[in-house]
């Protein structure tokens, strides 16, 4: 492998479709790039944790093999409907029609739905259909509704009437619906029974009941497989948003707890149904069919691209999958929502019933915590089963979006648990976290608990003054805490801290490792003498002025200079790919910084990055000597004494002292200046001139590193880009008028304002 692949440079995409909001932004291009470096056409490529199409894509647009594994029924629900969308768009339209029509007593669906949530208008008392009703918690009631109202021709919201709270009140909180519900989930004498009461109870009897009839009436339609998959994919948008876990009045992501708020909200079953309709199709509308094999056996016996999903736990995948078959294992684990987790399996049952794959989601109903430490236990369970099928050449990368510290901790202590070595990294907020293993099959032996502990902290330590001495600048807490746990991974110490308690007996005090491995992190955080932005919470090791190397701030636009003028053109891909190459680990740079950087020597036109002309070495260099010379004249002109030295390039001077002292660079390097260079005498001005093109990154810089921020205005730097300067020089000005317009030019006019970089995973 090329250790160069540590962060593939791509944002990733936030999640659409049904039950986006609880899914993580997907890191499709991300997993393009590492499935074209490691791997070959014909491989075949493992999503262990599949739950969209995001790795299968990329894997079959490449000429790999692809399959997709889960425990989660809705999660390879929704990667079928990617996959396998309906083949014409009005296909899942004329199914949903279809399912309106079908009777509900002597009436089609659609009106009795809409019947349910009759309602008079709040302002002109004329009948209506209500959009949603607000119900009190404690008082069992509806007390507010918005309202369709044809008279008024919108919506109007106001207070409830009578009619509306005895409207909601003829459902039978224990009627059929109810038990038709709870019988879908788990049988009577299954022991997760009370708990699935629970979650069916969190409808109201009149959602419920709605609800209902459209999952009978779904599953008694003649359709296409693919109509009833995206039936279905509309149903549990409905599901999800017809329940009373939304609370009225505040923003809520997603709900955090399975409690319903004191004033929650019931909303329109029929009206859900729509507008799930509306947001899949309009989801599926760019997706195109990948090929599909028919079954495990093509997929595994025939060489041409291909996907098949299979719906089987993780930790089972060694029994599915010939040993040695896998070229690469693809991971984004699973999150430890007990709320999300708990409704999945509520929804399975209601989707398909009785069956296997519902009947495998019945633990999570029982299973009220979801700590880090189950996390790790359950990912490291899953992983061991998939390293048998790896080849010996092969890879495990873990690759998620909104990375978090816990997160990174439970990945990295399940892979070494689970006998990998971590053999490449990269760290970003917004790029996500990327770590690339092989299976070795190690064990490591245990040892003293009260030395592990001891051991930990002290690698802690020296990997948090490693990282913060390699990169020289203020640093994320995330990349920090990444590049301990990476640390800790390479030289084998999270596996020896699995060992030591696992061995451990079984009434020792220890912490479960996840925990202890934590506990010394935060200890060898704290006893490193840190400096910490409280903006940002980025940290930083303190160092004299003279003594700070050069921030990787300013290594990053000089490869980024670098790159751009080895060749005339370059894709962005390419360019973040080259760019990033030898920032690996712990250097791994954020890529607004990158961005930043590139966006300031290059133009995107015709769907590719070329270098500015005046950012041509021999353009600059001329355009350099010629301020040089016009500046030391406007010094003499102003009756200064002019020269050169001291690392300035030019100096003007009273006597003996130094009144303005000028560095003209080409590039937004300012560690020389800020950090690294000489004191500036206290009568001088400093004064760094720069082209207007450097404006943007320059200012980005002082945004992201306060160190120069506070270095920049402690030492009374002015910032003159080179257009502003002509203007000087052309003015004809005398000292007072020169001094006076000096400082007139801010560094951007905007500030903040970036012209939006072309990457693949944005949207």
């Amino acid at each position: 492998m090329r250790r160069s692949i540590g962060l593939a440079p791509a944002l990733p995409r936030r999640a659409a479709g049904p039950l986006a909001r609880y899914r993580p932004p997907e890191l499709e291009e991300a997993a393009a790039a590492f499935i074209a470096h490691l791997t070959s056409p014909g491989d075949l490529v493992l999503d262990l944790f599949c739950r969209s199409a995001a790795f299968l894509r990329p894997a079959i647009r490449q000429g790999r093999r692809a399959i997709g594994v889960g425990v989660n029924p809705i999660g390879l629900l929704l990667a079928g409907l990617e996959a396998q969308p309906p083949d014409r768009p009005h296909t899942l339209t004329a199914a949903f029609t279809y399912l309106g029509d079908q009777p509900k007593g002597e009436r089609p669906l659609r009106h009795h739905l809409t019947d349910l949530y009759r309602a008079r208008c709040p302002t002109c008392q004329a009948d209506g259909v209500a959009e949603w009703f607000v119900w009190d918690r404690e008082a069992g009631y509806p007390y507010l509704k918005a309202v369709r109202c044809p008279r008024c021709d919108g919506v109007q919201e106001g207070p409830t009437d009578e009619e509306d709270i005895a409207a909601a009140r003829r459902f039978d909180p224990k009627g059929p619906p109810y038990h038709y519900a709870l019988g879908r989930v788990v049988p009577p004498e299954h022991p997760a029974r009370e708990r699935a009461a629970e979650l069916v109870g969190l409808y109201t009897p009149r959602n419920l009941a709605a609800l209902m009839d459209v999952t009978l009436r779904l599953e008694g339609l003649k359709i296409g497989r693919a109509a009833r998959a995206g039936l279905r994919g509309v149903l549990l948008e409905a599901l999800d948003r017809g329940s009373s876990l939304d609370p009225y009045g505040e923003a809520r992501p997603r709900p955090r707890t399975l409690r319903p708020p004191a004033r929650f909200l019931e909303r329109n079953v029929w009206f859900l149904l729509e507008r799930g309709l509306d947001q899949t199709t309009t989801w599926l509308l760019d997706r195109h069919p990948l090929p599909h094999a028919p079954d495990l056996t093509h997929l595994l016996t025939e060489s041409r691209p291909a996907y098949f999903l299979h719906p089987s736990p993780a930790r089972r995948v060694d029994r599915l999958l010939p040993p040695e078959s896998v070229a690469l294992v693809l991971a984004d684990p699973p999150r430890p929502d007990g709320v999300f987790w708990a409704l999945c399996a509520l929804w399975s049952g209601w989707l398909w019933g009785d069956v296997p794959l519902a009947r495998a989601m019945r633990p999570f109903l029982r299973r009220r915590r979801f700590d880090w430490e189950w996390h790790r236990r359950a990912l490291q369970a899953a992983l061991a089963a998939a390293a048998t099928r790896l080849r010996p050449e092969g890879y495990l990368v873990l690759l998620f979006a909104d990375p978090t510290p816990p997160l990174v901790s439970s990945a990295c202590m399940a892979a070494a648990g689970a006998g990998y070595d971590l053999v490449g990294w990269g760290a970003d907020p917004d790029a996500g976290c990327h770590l690339v293993w092989r299976w070795v099959g190690r064990r490591a032996a245990p040892i003293d608990a009260e030395t592990l502990v001891a051991d930990l902290t002290a690698a802690a330590e020296r990997r948090i003054r490693s990282c913060l001495q390699e990169r020289a600048e203020p640093t994320s807490p995330l990349l920090l805490h990444t590049a301990v746990y990476a640390g800790l991974a390479e030289e084998g110490r999270l596996a020896r801290a699995l060992a030591t308690v696992d061995h451990a007996p079984a009434d020792a005090a220890l912490l479960p490792p996840l925990a202890l491995t934590a506990q010394a992190v935060e200890t060898g955080l704290t006893r490193v003498p840190l400096r910490k932005d409280e903006d940002t919470g980025w940290v930083w090791l303190p160092t004299g002025r003279g003594k700070a190397a050069e921030p990787l701030a300013d290594r990053v636009e000089t490869r980024t200079l670098e790159v751009l003028l080895s060749r005339p053109e370059w894709t962005t891909a390419d360019l973040l790919g080259e760019i990033f190459a030898p920032f690996t680990g712990p250097l791994t740079p954020d890529l607004a910084l990158v961005r930043a950087c590139v966006e300031s020597y290059a133009r995107f036109a015709d769907g590719v990055w070329r270098v500015r002309e005046e950012d041509q070495p021999r353009r600059r260099a001329e355009e350099m000597r010629a301020l040089e010379e016009a500046l030391k004249a406007l010094g003499r002109r102003l009756g200064f004494q002019v020269g050169t030295g001291k690392g300035w390039r030019v100096r003007w001077r009273e006597g003996r002292r130094d009144v303005y002292l000028f560095a003209l660079s080409p590039t937004a390097a300012l560690g020389p200046y800020l950090l690294r260079g000489r004191r500036i005498p206290g009568s001088a001005h400093p004064c760094l001139v720069f082209p207007g093109g450097r404006a943007e990154l320059l200012a980005h810089k002082l945004r992201r590193d306060p160190r120069l921020a506070r270095a920049a205005a402690e030492q009374g730097w002015h910032f003159i880009k080179f257009r502003h300067l002509r203007r000087l020089i052309a003015e004809g000005l005398d000292r007072r008028l020169f001094e006076t317009m000096l400082g007139l030019d801010p560094i951007v006019e905007q500030e903040g304002v970036q012209i939006p970089l072309v990457l693949g995973g944005e949207e």
